[in-house]
Order: structure tokens, then C-alpha cells, then sequence
């Protein structure tokens, strides 16, 4: 299957939310079911796609570069190549559109690449006597593994073959209650490392070793001691006190967190809005991928509360080995 990883650095503590919570925290970090921290498909997604509408709108005049519910016009011919990766924007739009109008307008602008779901690679937490560290899982690189495998990126494969290799771990960290401590890897050199740790300066720890628990239950647990748990509250603009029944807790992923997931292609298919409505091959795909994140790097905002400088992350795509 054709496709390559991608790479979520966090600059900032991010917020993907999955809606309200009954528990203590009342605006939760996205999860997977096993209680991992996860940034799903859908929602990276429509931020890459909101990425590549900016990148490609040049020109002053934006009046016609969204639609009137504030999305990307993919009639514009700047815009056009965004449509074709991610699909069109008009979807349901038209409350008078008849039903099979609409099935055939999902046909014909369905995206050509598809995403996985974002599973933390590393994710910093405090410890008893290293400081903060960089912490995973079994659980996490093996599902890494897999989608590694998947589109056949060799070097973050060999990477993660060195967990299970690495028998004499660089000592122990303390993280929690568990004084036993977790073993504590440090890895030679290789292209994936390099890859990770020139994200930025906190991921530069990395060199210094990585806390591997095997066990994931606890590994749930001493993922939680990272997790940012932010309590805040509306004051009451004529009295400049706490308004009633207005204190909530929101949750962030800390900055220097990195996540993977893969991008691949949906092929062959047809878009209208790719090469004139021509069928896309896994070529063809793939081009088109390129033009428009040609850049290795870049960096855009994912999740919510952005405007308090929330969610500002740097992505690295992987060109994988045989590409």
C-alpha cells in the first residue's frame, strides 16, 4: 500500500476534545478505548485540509475562496487540489437536494488519501529522580509497528525492533508510585531517531533514553501524570467575581508530545476535482500528495482553543525508503 507516516510535534499543549465528560474532567483529551491518549482521523483531517486551503490561497481577494458556511470554495481553481486530496466541501450543504443527487456528488469529490488515527509515539512525564522524560508503551509502538509496516517504512520498523531487542535497558526511572522504576532505553543512532529528535529542543531529550513500560495497564496510569488538567473559571463582568456554576476542567496533551499515525492513498478513484475528473492511479496519487505538501516539514493548529494558543504543532511527513 502506498503512503508515507506523518509526525505531530507539539509546540504547544494541544486539545483534541471528545465533548463533555460526567467525570472530574469536563472537557477530556480524545481516547481510544483502552484509555490511550489518541488524536482521531477526522479530526487531523479537517486540519490538514484547512492547512492546504491557506497554502494555496494567494491571492488577495478571498471572497471567493469559501463557501457561505466558511469553508473552502472547491470551485476556485486554487483551491481545487485541496479538493482532490481531502474531497469536496458542498456535501449536504443544499438542504433541498434530492437524495440521489447527493450520492452521486459524494462519488464524485471523495477524497483520495485517507489517514489514520494519531497514537502517541513518546509523551513526556514527570519522574521520581530523571525529571521530565519521554514515556511509552508496548501497547503504542506495537500499534505503530503495524502501520509502519503497512506503507513500508523500514526505518521506523528497525526503530521500534529495538525495544524488544534492547535486553540490557541504560538503568531505571521512577514515574508515580511504582518504586521499582521502568527500565530506561537508549538506542544507537539510526535515521529515525535523527528524524524525531531534531523536532524541536524538548525532543532532543530523546537521546538521553526513553522509559519503555511493557506492562499497558500501568502504562495508562503514568501517562496520566503528563496529561495537563487545567481548571478554569467565567468571571462575572459587573461584580469582577466568579459567576455561578461557571468552573470546568479541560485537559491538554503537554507540549513536546509526538505522535504517529500514516497517510495513504484511496486509489484508483475518481474526483472531479483531480486532472479534470480523470481516474486517479497510486501515481498519480502520490504526485498530487507531493505538489502539496512538498515541504517536509510545516506547521498548522489542530484541536481546539486556539485562540489561547492552544494547539500549534509541527508536522514531518516520512518519505519512506523505496519512494
Amino acid at each position: 500500500m502506498k503512503g508515507f507516516p506523518l509526525l505531530i510535534y507539539a509546540i504547544t499543549p494541544v486539545y483534541v476534545g471528545m465533548g463533555r465528560s460526567s467525570g472530574i474532567v469536563d472537557l477530556p483529551i480524545q481516547r481510544d478505548p483502552l484509555g490511550f491518549p489518541i488524536i482521531f482521523s477526522s479530526s487531523f483531517k479537517g486540519a490538514l485540509k484547512q492547512w492546504c486551503g491557506t497554502k494555496s490561497d494567494n491571492s488577495k481577494d478571498k471572497s471567493n475562496k469559501y463557501d457561505k458556511y466558511g469553508r473552502l470554495n472547491c470551485n476556485d481553481q486554487e483551491i481545487k487540489n485541496c479538493c482532490c486530496l481531502f474531497g469536496g466541501e458542498s456535501i449536504g450543504s443544499d438542504e433541498n437536494a434530492e437524495a440521489n443527487n447527493e450520492k452521486k456528488q459524494v462519488q464524485e469529490t471523495a477524497s483520495i488519501i485517507s489517514l489514520s488515527d494519531f497514537y502517541p509515539l513518546v509523551i513526556p512525564v514527570p519522574s521520581l529522580d530523571k525529571g521530565y522524560v519521554y514515556l511509552t508503551s508496548k501497547y503504542l509502538i506495537d500499534t505503530l509497528f503495524e502501520l509502519f509496516s503497512s506503507v513500508e517504512y523500514e526505518n521506523g520498523k528497525n526503530w521500534i525492533n529495538q525495544f524488544n531487542k534492547n535486553n540490557n535497558p541504560n538503568g531505571s526511572v521512577t514515574i508515580g508510585s511504582d518504586m521499582e522504576g521502568i527500565p530506561y532505553l537508549k538506542f544507537q543512532d539510526s535515521n529515525f531517531e535523527k528524524e524525531i529528535t531534531n523536532l524541536g529542543k524538548l525532543a532532543e531529550r530523546l537521546k538521553d533514553g526513553i522509559a519503555y513500560e511493557t506492562d499497558d495497564l500501568k502504562a495508562v496510569f503514568e501517562i496520566e501524570k503528563g496529561i495537563i488538567k487545567y481548571t478554569r473559571n467565567k468571571i462575572n463582568l459587573e461584580n469582577g467575581t466568579v459567576s455561578d456554576n461557571a468552573l470546568w476542567t479541560e485537559e491538554y496533551l503537554p507540549r513536546g508530545t509526538i505522535l504517529a499515525g500514516i497517510v495513504f492513498f484511496n486509489v484508483p478513484r475518481k474526483n472531479k476535482y483531480c486532472e479534470n475528473g480523470e481516474i486517479i492511479d497510486e501515481n498519480k496519487a502520490e504526485s498530487k500528495f507531493k505538489e502539496v505538501f512538498g515541504e517536509k516539514e510545516f506547521y498548522l493548529n489542530v484541536g481546539g482553543k486556539e485562540t489561547i494558543g492552544r494547539g500549534l504543532v509541527k508536522v514531518k511527513v516520512l518519505y519512506t525508503d523505496k519512494r
